[in-house]
C-alpha cells in the first residue's frame, strides 16, 4: 500500500513538472525581443553578473559544452545562473563542428558521441536543455532537422560584412509570430563591442535592437565570456550593461531559449 502510494504520488510529481515545463514552453510571446546567448564555460565570469542581470531585468542563455569536465563549483554556479532565472542550454559534448564530423562519421555517430551524452549529463545535474548551440555555427538542415528531435530551438550564427549595418542582417531577425517555427535561430556576435577592436558595435547593437521594436521581431547575438580581458573572445560588463540598459529604455524584452515556443 504504501509503496503503491510513493509510485502515484511520484507519477503525479512528473505529470505536474510536464504541465510547468509545457505551460512556460507556450507562453504567450511579447510583441518583440531580444534574445542574449554566451558560450562555451565561462560560468565563474557570468555568476558575477547576477546583479547586473537583475538590475536591468534581463534574462539570458548560457550554452555550455564540456559539461562532464566541470568541477562541482562549477555546476553550482551553473544551477546559480538558472535559479536566477537564467536558461542553460547545450554546446555539445566536446565542441566538435557538426558539419565536419558528420561528414566523416555520419549523423547518427554525431549524435551518440556530441549530443546524447551532453544531454544526459546536464539532465542527471538537473540543468536539462531545452536548446543546442552549433560550436563554430557549423550547420546543416540536415543536421537541423535531426536535432530538432531532440531540442526545441537550435543556435546558428552569421558574421557582419565590413559594410553592412547589423540592422540589415536578415537572419538575426525573426517575427514573433514565426518563431515557434524557426527551428534554428541565427544570431551575430557581439564579443569586444565597445573596444578598439570593434568600437562601432555598440551602436549597431543599439540599432538593431531599435529595428527588432520597430519591426515587432526578435532579435539573437552571441558572446563568451563576460570581462574586460578575457581570456578568449569577451564582452566587456561596462558593453554589456549599455546593451541592457538600451533594451531595458526601448522596452525591449530580453527572452531566454527557455521563453520560446
Amino acid at each position: 500500500m504504501r509503496l503503491t502510494l510513493l509510485l502515484l504520488c511520484f507519477s503525479l510529481f512528473l505529470s505536474i513538472a510536464s504541465a510547468a515545463e509545457k505551460s512556460a514552453a507556450q507562453k504567450a510571446l511579447p510583441s518583440s525581443g531580444v534574445v542574449f546567448t554566451f558560450d562555451d564555460r565561462n560560468m565563474d565570469q557570468w555568476v558575477k553578473q547576477i546583479p547586473l542581470f537583475r538590475k536591468h531585468n534581463a534574462k539570458v542563455t548560457f550554452f555550455v559544452d564540456h559539461f562532464h569536465t566541470l568541477k562541482p563549483q562549477q555546476i553550482a554556479r551553473l544551477k546559480k545562473l538558472q535559479d536566477a532565472g537564467h536558461t542553460i542550454g547545450c554546446h555539445g559534448v566536446k565542441h566538435r563542428k557538426a558539419v565536419d564530423y558528420v561528414r566523416e562519421h555520419g549523423i547518427e555517430r554525431y549524435m551518440e558521441d556530441e549530443i546524447n551524452p551532453a544531454v544526459q549529463r546536464m539532465t542527471i545535474a538537473g540543468l536539462k536543455p531545452t536548446a543546442f548551440a552549433y560550436p563554430s555555427s557549423s550547420r546543416t538542415p540536415e543536421i537541423d532537422q535531426r536535432l530538432l528531435k531532440t531540442f526545441r530551438h537550435l543556435r546558428g550564427g552569421t558574421g557582419l560584412p565590413p559594410t553592412q549595418r547589423m540592422r540589415d542582417l536578415k537572419p538575426i531577425f525573426v517575427p514573433v509570430d514565426q518563431i515557434k517555427a524557426t527551428g534554428c535561430l541565427i544570431g551575430t556576435g557581439i564579443d569586444y563591442a565597445g573596444t578598439q577592436k570593434r568600437p562601432h558595435y555598440l551602436t549597431e547593437i543599439k540599432d538593431a535592437m531599435d529595428h527588432a521594436k520597430q519591426q515587432s521581431e526578435i532579435v539573437i547575438f552571441y558572446a563568451h565570456n563576460i570581462s574586460d580581458k578575457g581570456p578568449g573572445h569577451h564582452l566587456p560588463p561596462k558593453a554589456l550593461e549599455e546593451i541592457l540598459a538600451h533594451a531595458q529604455q526601448i522596452d525591449l524584452p530580453t527572452l531566454t531559449y527557455d521563453d520560446l515556443p
